[in-house]
């Protein structure tokens, strides 16, 4: 099965990927999606991107993950369907492990080697190395990747 890409369709992808069935790939506006080499994304992943969400060579991402850099507006007076978007890129290092579930915001980014525990919410940058976890997802104490 090939992805499922919507709009732009503004997608690089690097070399010897392996990429699940059921990924869903969503381009808008300038927004676009970079993969490295040797990604592997797992199945029912969706990475919509309406600035630029870029993975780092080496990288896993697990299942029903989601990385969005892009946010509705809403206000009291507006339809949040017909709002716009607030939007900042995201940045995912080198041979970062992102466990399943994960959802990842805007604005975050990721540094090589880190470890994202299973349905963990970033919400804020992760440091090369840090084994993070939780609802928003904080370091681990006293755990850093090998």
């Amino acid at each position: 099965d090939t992805p499922e890409v919507h709009g732009t369709g503004c997608i690089f992808c690097g070399r010897e990927l392996y990429l699940y069935r059921e990924l869903y790939l969503e381009t808008q506006g300038e927004g676009e999606i970079v993969i490295g080499n040797q990604v592997v994304i797992s199945r029912g992943v969706h990475i919509v991107s309406f600035a630029r969400v870029a993975i780092g060579a080496g990288s896993m991402i697990g299942e029903y993950a989601s990385i969005r850099d892009a946010n509705h507006r809403f206000g009291a007076e507006q339809k949040i369907r017909f709002s716009g978007y607030d939007t900042a890129p995201i940045e995912i290092g080198r041979n970062v492990w992102i466990g399943r579930g994960v959802t990842i915001l805007p604005g975050v980014t990721i540094g090589d080697g880190a470890v994202i525990g299973a349905n963990a919410v970033v919400t804020r940058n992760v440091l090369m190395g840090e084994v993070v976890a939780g609802v928003p997802a904080k370091p681990t104490p006293a755990r850093r990747a090998a």
